[in-house]
């Protein structure tokens, strides 16, 4: 009978293959810290919503310019005719007005007291800004989860590619052995036909995880502004730093830090000074005004350009407006009202959010211990069928399965360390603290 090459042998060449993964060397690989900081500089999103801020802060010093004084300076030329004359007996003709009437003057409206009306608006544009800001702060946090999210699918892809590649290599190694023992009369074509079978399933879910990679990557490269053909490299591993899991904690670092929870109270804020403008509209302006030109058409002689100036305190107080005032501040109450049971509802829905992703955490963590055993013990069941393979008390299928079994631990404990990485950024985001570290 011809010798073959011992089962054993192919084994340990698979299980030698597991343990070599070759890391990425690549000078131009990414880092998870890396991606995220890269989106977050080269996004059109974030320039868009960060121009609005400078919007706001225009606003705001829109809002300031009745602190300043309001100048104005006018040139006019006005002709008129026929012009009066007045007969006066031996004095002879007067003119009333001249033909030719010039004026140029500069005039200053300064508001001296509106009883807080000015100090309100700014005030309201104020917390416009602070929410635009806080929305360029959500946008940034929401594409960080993004690019984690696609970063982390994209590493737990291609792992999972080279556990296919591996079981695939395993497969076809037994193929070989299989069809070399069919030879020598001491297996059937049978165990050819299963050992074929099980090589085409494995390289047909390796091909669906390709295509996976393939519009992972694909969004990879939107995200970080990369070139289509560009080739997606990836440096680090699923391996975070531990988190102290106390709700109680992690719920007050939410309040305080949640982009959501902080909106929803700039939303509160704004109403609030949307109703303080509104109570302030019946209150009366204090303006005072000076003005100072040149100007002909003074007796005696018409034609002189003559300086001139006037000066005026003017007091304006609102008597009836239609209702206007109390409506709006009937719309600005009811309004408030909203915006706190919206802010009530925001704090609930990031408790909640909290909770279930301490929960996630607990059970990535729990995945990752029952995984890390079904390895061992799926090592320990190919050990165990090899021998009785080769001793004659176990037939092909049973390798096959035995090596199927420990593919699936492995890509099961991929699959945990990937979804705890993911829950890890997932409890960071939902306590606020995703850009933070």
């Amino acid at each position: 009978m011809r010798r073959t090459v011992p089962l054993s042998l192919c084994i340990l060449t698979f299980l030698l293959a597991r343990s070599a993964r070759s890391q990425n060397a690549l000078t131009d690989s990414f880092t998870v810290e890396q991606a995220v900081q890269r989106v977050l500089e080269r996004h059109p999103g974030i320039r868009q919503a960060s121009e609005m801020v400078q919007a706001f802060v225009a606003r705001v010093e829109q809002n300031r310019s009745p602190y300043y004084p309001k100048t104005d300076a006018e040139i006019g030329y006005t002709r008129l005719g026929p012009v009066a004359k007045l007969d006066v007996p031996v004095l002879g003709s007067f003119k009333l007005f001249p033909e030719n009437n010039y004026d140029g003057h500069l005039s200053v409206e300064q508001t001296i007291f509106d009883f807080g009306k000015t100090r309100s608006q700014i005030e309201l544009g104020e917390t416009s800004v602070q929410s635009a800001l806080d929305n360029v702060e959500l946008l940034k946090n929401n594409l960080a989860i993004q690019t984690i999210q696609t970063f982390y699918s994209i590493m737990y892809l291609q792992q999972s590619i080279q556990v296919q590649d591996e079981q695939v290599n395993a497969l076809n190694q037994h193929l070989l052995i299989t069809q070399k023992r069919v030879q020598s009369g001491s297996a059937t074509d049978f165990d050819v036909l299963t050992t074929e079978v099980r090589v085409s399933a494995a390289q047909t879910h390796r091909i669906d995880v390709e295509n996976e990679l393939r519009k992972q990557e694909v969004i990879f490269r939107q995200l970080l502004d990369l070139p289509p053909s560009s080739p997606v490299h990836l440096g680090g591993d699923f391996s975070l730093p531990p988190i102290p899991l106390k709700p109680d904690s992690l719920l007050a670092l939410a309040m305080q830090r949640r982009v959501e929870v902080l909106l929803s109270r700039d939303g509160e804020k704004a109403v609030e000074m949307q109703l303080r403008v509104a109570s302030l509209r019946d209150m009366p302006s204090l303006k005072a005004n000076i003005a100072y030109g040149l100007k002909n058409g003074y007796i005696p002689n018409l034609d002189v350009l003559r300086g001139n100036w006037v000066a005026a305190v003017s007091l304006q107080v609102p008597i009836f407006d239609g209702y206007r005032t109390r409506s709006q501040e009937q719309e600005s109450e009811a309004n408030l009202r909203a915006a706190r049971a919206h802010t009530l509802d925001t704090e609930r829905a990031v408790t909640s959010e909290v909770l279930q992703a301490i929960s996630d955490v607990r059970a990535s963590l729990d995945k990752i211990q029952t995984s890390e055993l079904q390895v061992r013990q799926a090592k320990q069941a190919i050990d165990v069928a090899t021998v009785r393979y080769e001793g004659g008390v176990v037939t092909n299928l049973d390798v096959i399965d035995a090596q199927t079994a420990l593919a699936q631990a492995e890509l099961f404990h991929l699959q945990a360390l990937y979804h705890y990485a993911l829950s890890r950024y997932a409890l960071d985001k939902s306590i606020g603290t995703i850009l933070r570290q």
